[in-house]
């Protein structure tokens, strides 16, 4: 089943993006000259007037110069038109572009757009540079580049319609790589709900730093995902590649079992996790043009060593490793060949964007292939491993069942008499002295460290002397049980815990409570109390009780269990001194002292 979908979305995938990358309409522009600002310091004013000898002539489909940190100059006269047009520059990592148009050498119209800008800042929203062109008639453009990534300069004209047309089947095309992604992680992340198999979750976090990887190349992730963080799109390749390298090579150790079958590529793996971590601190330090260079190198590295990683086991005979292989080779290839257009060997508006995207969808579709067949051949070991111990238990396990059976019936009955016996108090089943004693202090931390509030209730019968002396302990003791019935049932909320302190003392923890709704329970409990009929075997008694209560965010600095209690006792027993049947609630860890 896992198979026939990735196989499926595999094909949909490529069928749907051929359809969309057709070629549109655009208007055809005329030859561009290039000049190098060696010295990275003239301006428009310098560049305009330079002889035509000091330009050099190129396509405006061939404009890709490699990595440079020398400025570019291009110049091109836009034909008259009687209509709207939108001149494209499709290389979204360009650091900054500043555009003049000059008519009888006068600067028309001027615009300053690039990566290093708030996204925000770009005329027209695009993940590439679109600058429309105001002139209907002739018009000399000159264009200032610098960047410190590769110096990719692809030029073309468009009628708004046309490359509104271009860019639907563009983004479609991309929309469909990316739904791939999210498609393939939410089926790893199920299948981790299913198998709990950690490699899934280290798949989905390989696939997640793809995507961010092309995204920040391909410009979409500057357009929908940080475009008010400059900061981020121009450490964007390089923080992501060691990202993408760091899970690469942990998944590579887990679907390959390089621990048990080679410690040697295993130690290789690791120290290639290790340097992606380092490449990643680096990467968020050093400027761009410094570390593009270092991460290119550790990609080759890494890369050579996870084909070598699969070639080796392929070798051994390790059946998956044969589709690892294929599938890592696939997407390097398409990283090698879309490199070599970098550095300005060639150039192509398909590779650019496209290649990678294609390879990168492909390794994801085999390796999810591969890790499925993993998984299930991983749960098919335990399977069988699973059968043949059971086997040879089987036969031991019968002849001690019966015993075991007894010994266990015995400890069962005397753990949980003891465990009865040393946690509830005989006469009322709720918990006693001792369980508070445990859990008040755990509350109290645990309650520091959410920052959520704790409450803690102290009730106690008004007269209950009275009661036993008049009537009995016996009657008593029915008073108590029946009490502890109607506290049950009134503190039910989730976290209310309730013990008998000692005596006709009865205390009530609430984690998170609030001291109104604290407050408004408990006054509803004592009226439930106040009226309810206590039926006994000497007849029908009537109680009050008063309560004294402390909330542990009320009292001022930072107040132990041992003073949230006896905040509590304190307030229970100013409200015995004001005539019982109170409520009365602690405010300050003074008042514990002024207890006599």
């Amino acid at each position: 089943m896992a198979t026939k979908l990735i196989h499926g979305c595999g094909v949909a995938l490529l069928i749907i993006m051929g359809l969309f990358l057709s070629a549109a309409a655009q208007e055809p522009l005329p030859q561009v000259s290039y000049y190098v600002d060696d010295s990275g310091q003239q301006r428009f004013e310098d560049v305009s007037v330079l002889p035509n000898s000091a330009w050099s002539s190129s396509e405006a489909s061939g404009l890709s110069f490699g990595y440079t940190s020398n400025p570019y100059w291009f110049r091109m006269t836009l034909p008259a038109a009687s209509y709207e047009r939108v001149l494209r520059i499709g290389y979204p990592l360009l650091d900054r572009i500043d555009a003049y148009f000059v008519i009888n050498g006068e600067v028309v119209q001027q615009q300053v757009l690039g990566d290093s800008f708030p996204f925000a800042q770009r005329q027209i929203s695009n993940r590439n540079f679109v600058l429309p062109v105001q002139q209907q008639e002739p018009v000399e453009l000159y264009l200032r580049v610098e960047t410190s990534s590769s110096m990719r300069v692809p030029l073309s004209l468009w009628k708004p319609t046309d490359l509104m047309a271009e860019e639907q089947g563009l983004n479609t095309a991309t929309a469909l790589y990316f739904g791939l992604l999210l498609c393939m992680i939410v089926f790893n992340l199920f299948s981790y709900t299913v198998a709990r198999d950690r490699r899934f979750v280290y798949y989905s976090a390989y696939i997640v730093a793809i995507g961010l990887l092309l995204a920040s190349l391909d410009g979409t992730g500057y357009q929908y995902l940080w475009p008010w963080f400059p900061w981020l799109q121009s450490k964007a390749v390089a923080v992501f590649g060691s990202i993408v390298f760091f899970f690469a090579s942990s998944v590579a150790s887990q679907v390959l079992q390089t621990e048990t079958r080679s410690p040697p590529l295993h130690r290789g793996l690791q120290a290639i996790m290790v340097a992606a971590l380092v490449l990643l601190v680096l990467a968020l330090i050093l400027p761009y043009a410094v570390m593009i260079n270092i991460v290119l190198l550790v990609a080759i590295v890494a890369s050579s060593f996870l084909i070598f990683t699969g070639a080796t086991l392929w070798r051994q005979g390790l059946a998956y490793a044969r589709i690892y292989t294929l599938a890592l080779s696939v997407l390097l290839v398409a990283i090698i060949i879309n490199a070599i257009g970098y550095l300005g060997f060639f150039e192509s508006f398909f590779i650019q964007r496209y290649l990678i995207m294609i390879g990168s969808a492909v390794e994801i579709l085999l390796l999810s292939l591969v890790l499925a067949l993993r998984s299930n051949e991983a749960r098919q070991e335990r399977l069988e491993a699973e059968q043949r111990l059971n086997s040879r238990l089987e036969v031991k396990v019968k002849q001690r069942t019966s015993e075991l059976e007894a010994v266990m019936r015995k400890l069962k009955q005397v753990n949980e008499h003891l465990e009865v016996k040393s946690t509830q108090d005989k006469l009322t089943k709720l918990y006693n002295r001792g369980v508070l004693d445990e859990e008040l202090p755990l509350e109290v931390r645990r309650a520091r460290r959410t920052g959520y509030d704790l409450a803690l209730v102290i009730i106690d019968i008004d007269y209950f002397k009275q009661i036993n002396d008049k009537f009995g302990h016996q009657v008593g003791d029915e008073v108590l049980a029946e009490l502890a019935r109607l506290l049950r049932v009134n503190f039910r909320r989730a976290g209310d815990r309730i013990f008998r302190y000692g005596g006709e003392e009865f205390i009530v923890l609430m984690p998170g409570a609030q001291e109104l709704g604290c407050h408004d329970k408990v006054l509803t409990v004592t009226e439930v109390i106040r009226g309810h009929t206590f039926k006994t075997g000497r007849g029908e008694v009537k109680i009050t009780v008063s309560v004294g209560m402390a909330l542990l965010n009320s009292l001022p600095g930072h107040a132990s269990s041992k003073q949230l209690l006896e905040a509590a006792d304190n307030a229970l027993y100013q409200a015995k001194n004001a005539g019982r049947d109170q409520i009365r609630i602690a405010r300050s860890l003074n008042d514990v002292s002024e207890k006599p």
